[in-house]
């Protein structure tokens, strides 16, 4: 167990050397949270590209003297640009603020009453690394958010990318509002006479995160079903077989274009240990599902709702690497950042509970039980600091 301890340690400190070489954070934040900025600045204003976007009339007189209206086919098809980037941007800030406030109220000593945290440093650090979900939600939305902005057609806004994202945050979207409602079941402590829990939201609260996660699911549903061809979208007895030919199509080309390129093989590693992950803490007992949240039972099983995400992105970014389009694109910078931010953050979180937390190793019952688990998680998030350049 002692070397396993000292062989997470080390890697630590290899990844935070390799950390002072990444872009400074002022350059991530800037990027990454522009969109929402300008989102919000513009939506309660109409511009011209908006009115351009609304269905032109033209006035052409007929028999009689009598006058006929026609709309322009093409105009009337444009999305609601200003309306879906002010959409994506407020759905985004209200996913960050749910995931935060999940974080917060249910990582803390008397949760349930009379469970105290070892140590000041224990919670600290955990919060700290399920936090890193943040930066992928940031910069998932953003990068629709940009997309939307840019969108003249509603087939632009069904480009491969989007549809996965809008799928991907909206599976996220309903599994979190879910773990909220059922929290007192996910969250069971077992042994425990009467059953408690570590969480149980009620009233207000309740209500509130549920609304958040549920409205980000339903914008993305609703634009990924609008965005579809129109022989799809108007059978919806369609849509899951469609979903599952993406699926399916995703999952045989997750092998890198060419093996010779660090860039395709790092994002192609990123998307199989996420979906790797995801499976485990959705679908494996404890001690396995600890891993990569290090949460125990307390945000084990909500997790895997942004490991997801993390696959997602992973994926987009490894096909931009593969066609050219990843330094060139905008909307891969923010997708990358968030990458990046998720790493700093997770690493950042175990180097703190290794080196920083008192209580480690002995608090950490369920982690001692896998660290091989653990190491591997470690060595897959370190990947996300290496550059983007070849």
């Amino acid at each position: 167990m002692n070397t396993v301890m000292m062989m997470m340690r080390l890697l630590l400190l290899n990844f935070a050397f390799l950390g002072t070489t990444a872009a400074p954070m002022s350059m991530f934040r800037q990027p990454l949270l522009a969109p929402f900025a300008v989102g919000v600045r513009r939506a309660t204003s109409i511009s011209s590209h908006q009115r351009s976007a609304s269905p032109s009339i033209t006035n052409d007189f007929v028999r009689g003297g009598a006058r006929a209206e026609k709309i322009d086919a093409t105009t009337a098809d444009k999305p609601p640009s200003n309306f879906l980037k002010w959409a994506y941007s407020a759905a985004g800030l209200a996913t960050t603020a749910a995931w935060s406030t999940m974080v917060y109220t249910t990582i803390r000593s008397n949760q349930p009453q009379g469970a105290m945290m070892p140590c000041w440093q224990h919670g600290l650090y955990a919060r700290i690394g399920a936090m890193s979900a943040a930066p992928l939600i940031v910069g998932s939305f953003a990068s629709l958010a940009l997309a939307a902005s840019k969108a003249d057609s509603w087939e632009q806004m069904g480009t491969p990318s989007c549809n996965r994202h809008n799928l991907a945050l909206t599976t996220a979207g309903v599994g979190s509002a879910l773990w909220v409602a059922f929290a007192p079941l996910v969250t069971k402590i077992p042994g425990t006479n009467p059953l408690v829990s570590h969480q149980s939201y009620k009233g207000a609260m309740r209500a509130g995160l549920i609304g958040c996660y549920g409205s980000a699911a339903a914008l993305g549903a609703a634009v990924w079903a609008r965005s579809l061809p129109d022989r799809i979208r108007h059978n919806p007895l369609l849509w899951p077989g469609h979903v599952v030919d993406g699926v399916s199509k995703s999952l045989v080309s997750l092998a890198p274009q060419n093996v010779d390129d660090p860039v395709q093989v790092k994002y192609a590693l990123l998307t199989s240990s996420f979906l790797v992950f995801t499976g485990m803490q959705t679908l494996c007992n404890m001690p396995i599902s600890v891993i990569p949240s290090w949460t125990s039972r307390r945000l084990s099983r909500a997790f895997p709702a942004w490991t997801l995400l993390g696959a997602a992105t992973s994926f987009d970014l490894k096909e931009a690497a593969e066609s050219g389009r990843l330094l060139v694109d905008e909307n891969y910078r923010y997708l990358s950042n968030g990458i990046k931010g998720f790493g700093s953050l997770y690493l950042g979180a175990r180097a703190g509970a290794l080196f920083l937390d008192p209580s480690f190793p002995e608090a950490f019952h369920a982690v001692n039980q896998v660290p091989g688990l653990a190491v591997a998680a470690i060595l897959m998030v370190g990947l996300t600091l290496r550059s983007d350049k070849k």
